[in-house]
């Protein structure tokens, strides 16, 4: 795990900024500039309509050189503003709001377009509609988490203020239980003056179980080894709430949202500065010189944020976003850093596997490693032949997509890529149904 001293601020500006108009999960926004155009830092960029948006902001000064479609991290091509930035120093007048009402601290929120590590816009996971009773912060992401910790009593302040706004009575803040580094600066840390209580989850004794036992209104506790990534929200209910979810739910329907550390430091930085959400923490590791956490202004291509860590050690074979378990490998380095953004890891030739998938032997150790208890192979199987009926009787949409079973798997099948298909096509025939009743 990194140290303090290995989170370095890149400032050296790249020779473009691809700054795509959409970077949640809702509607992409539309352009509000031209080619052509002079922008500043934090002028929006790109305005969005409805119920579930998140504004673009000009993390840089320069000049708009084009707009069209780019490459993205998510493999898909996605309509974007090109700028030249430029050494030009000047910002939008940054005018900070304190002590105003919850009404006005989720408009601030909105306004900065701040977007959750899962792809959720922050003031819609705060005010899903439904009754919430905790806010759990995800800081299970412990490269992430150490970047933050010399910045820990704003992270802590803006958690505050994201219960204030939601009207959430109370926050939870989960560690991993082997995250030493992070565990001892939150057993420093203060919330009102007091104390934070560091609280081991072991056994029957949940979040639930400690926040009985204390009148805090901020807990943290350490839960497991376990990194919980985007896929893994039920997971994360189940061992840190004893909440489990039922096939087809989503966390408020048990009275938990979730957030991280990179959005509360952005609700500080909202509503103390004024600031709309313009940078955050991306891990580099894997064949680079020096791997490190990296502070990185969004739209600043992936080969400069490698080239910031000493540049490729040997010849890329494989360039990952977010993560080689479950997350995506792009095909280009010039893609972007976006909101949801965490890590790049770089693989060798070496590394990259190019096994051919053979038969299944049956072997069973896709089970034996599956922390959901599913029939990865089985699964699988049945979505290569394009029975997704079927894949849903076998849960398949509860796979949380951490790829343990496609590590272990003798015959190099594609497991975790099957079980995608099979839950997007689920979906797909969920919503098509859905639509023909209406």
């Amino acid at each position: 795990m990194a140290n303090l001293s290995d989170v370095i601020k890149i400032d050296k500006l790249p020779e473009k900024a691809i700054i795509p108009m959409r970077q949640h999960d809702g509607i992409a926004c539309a352009p509000l500039v031209k080619k052509g155009d002079e922008v500043i830092v934090g002028q929006k960029l790109g305005e969005c309509e409805g119920s579930d948006l998140a504004y673009v902001h000009s993390p840089f000064c320069g000049t708009v050189n084009s707009i069209g479609l780019m490459p993205n991290p998510s493999g898909k091509r996605i309509l974007s503003v090109v700028l030249t930035p430029s050494e030009c120093e000047q910002t939008v007048d940054f005018i900070p709001e304190k002590n105003v009402p919850p009404s006005r601290l989720i408009e601030i929120i909105k306004e900065a377009g701040i977007v959750e590590y899962y792809e959720k816009p922050t003031y819609l996971a705060l005010k899903p509609g439904k009754r919430i009773d905790t806010l759990l912060m995800n800081a299970t992401f412990p490269l992430i988490t150490h970047a933050y910790l010399s910045s820990l009593d704003k992270v802590l302040e803006g958690f505050k203020l994201m219960l204030e706004a939601s009207g959430i009575p109370r926050g939870v803040i989960v560690l991993r239980a082997d995250d030493k580094e992070s565990i001892k600066a939150f057993k420093n840390a203060k919330v009102d003056g007091k104390p934070l209580t560091v609280a081991p989850i072991v056994g029957m004794r949940h979040a639930d179980y400690y926040l009985e036992d204390v009148e805090d209104q901020i807990i943290v506790v350490a839960a497991g080894n376990i990194t919980y990534t985007p896929t893994m929200m039920n997971l994360l209910s189940a061992n840190v709430m004893g909440r489990k979810l039922l096939l087809g739910h989503e966390l408020p329907d048990v009275h938990v949202v979730v957030c991280g550390v990179k959005s509360a430091k952005a609700v500080y930085d909202a509503i103390n500065e004024g600031k709309p959400y313009l940078e955050s923490a991306v891990t580099v590791t894997g064949a680079v010189n020096n791997p490190k956490t990296v502070i990185v202004k969004f739209g600043t291509p992936i080969k400069d944020v490698i080239d910031a860590c000493g540049g490729y050690k040997g010849e890329p074979g494989k360039v990952i976003i977010n993560g080689s378990m479950g997350g995506v490998a792009v095909y280009t380095d010039e893609v972007p850093v976006v909101k949801n953004t965490v890590g790049i890891v770089v693989q060798t030739e070496a590394e990259v596997l190019r096994d051919e998938a053979t038969v299944c032997i049956h072997c069973a150790r896709c089970v034996d490693v599956c922390p959901m208890n599913l029939l990865p192979g089985r699964i699988a199987a049945m979505a290569d032949q394009g029975m997704f009926d079927r894949c849903k009787d076998y849960f398949a949409l509860n796979c949380i997509e951490c790829g343990e079973c496609a590590v272990v798997c003798p015959a190099k099948k594609h497991l975790v890529q099957l079980i995608r298909y099979s839950k997007l096509q689920i979906m797909n025939q969920k919503n098509e149904t859905v639509e023909a009743t209406e």
